[in-house]
């Protein structure tokens, strides 16, 4: 499993290298250590979430017309429970229906998802569940990345899962979204990858991926430039919690 993470890593670095990107292994700006520690440790937080919509009427229950995939960050654990970090656009397909989760992890384990928490006023959400396995609770860096820093974008992108693209943090900038400057960098990302961790060196949560930018107008390309929600304004959601208040 760990040479073909390491391949995929590769290849979509070499991907963006052939867009004028500067190869980050051929300047030994990655170590082996940093992608084993990723590949083995790291990637045990990430998780695949699909959500489904149903409609239920007395004892009746009928399937919805919505289903979706994204992907989540293991974040917290107290005892059994596990708290997962998504978008709310994951979770949330449409606001007339009830929602129903499975949470799958990197070895392909899979639970029922429940919702714990939404941001009403950010993209985001939290969901629970209950194992007995052990999985690695991913941290939170307490400085803002560079400019020029480089990242890793973990997530499953488009039904597969435990894909990790390297890049570059590009600038800060406003989205239409949202009224704060988001994190925009070029390790790429695709349908799929909202609720994914993007992380620095050091294996910590810098951003959550959620919006993607061709590189071009009106393009369609399958691999985008991400978009992602700095580590700031997710603390800000999550300590407003009695269970995540000592996050910060």
């Amino acid at each position: 499993m760990k040479k073909y993470l390491l391949f995929i890593l590769i290849l979509f670095t070499s991907l963006l290298s052939g867009c004028g990107f500067q190869n980050l292994f051929t300047n030994d700006q990655i170590d082996i250590e940093t992608l084993n520690h990723i590949s083995t440790v790291i990637l045990s937080a990430n998780v695949k979430i699909t959500t489904e919509t149903y409609d239920d009427f007395l004892i009746f229950e009928t399937p919805g017309p919505y289903k979706g995939s994204g992907s989540g960050a293991v974040f917290y654990q107290s005892g059994g429970d596990y708290y997962v970090l998504t978008n709310k656009h994951v979770v949330r397909l449409d606001d007339h229906y009830q929602h129903r989760y499975t949470i799958e992890d990197i070895n392909g384990n899979v639970y029922r998802g429940n919702l714990y928490m939404v941001s009403e006023g950010a993209d985001l959400a939290v969901l629970w569940f209950n194992s007995k396995e052990k999985y690695h609770t991913a941290s939170f860096s307490d400085t803002n990345t560079e400019v020029g820093d480089i990242v890793f974008s973990v997530g499953s992108p488009s039904g597969q899962q435990n894909i990790i693209t390297a890049g570059k943090i590009l600038e800060y900038k406003k989205a239409e979204q949202v009224d704060y400057e988001i994190i925009f960098h070029n390790a790429i990302i695709k349908q799929g990858s909202s609720g994914g961790m993007l992380i620095n060196k050091d294996g910590e949560i810098v951003g959550l991926n959620t919006w993607g930018f061709p590189s071009a107008k009106d393009s369609e390309e399958e691999f985008v430039n991400g978009g992602a929600i700095p580590t700031e304004k997710i603390l800000e959601f999550l300590v407003g919690d009695e269970l995540f208040k000592d996050l910060q």
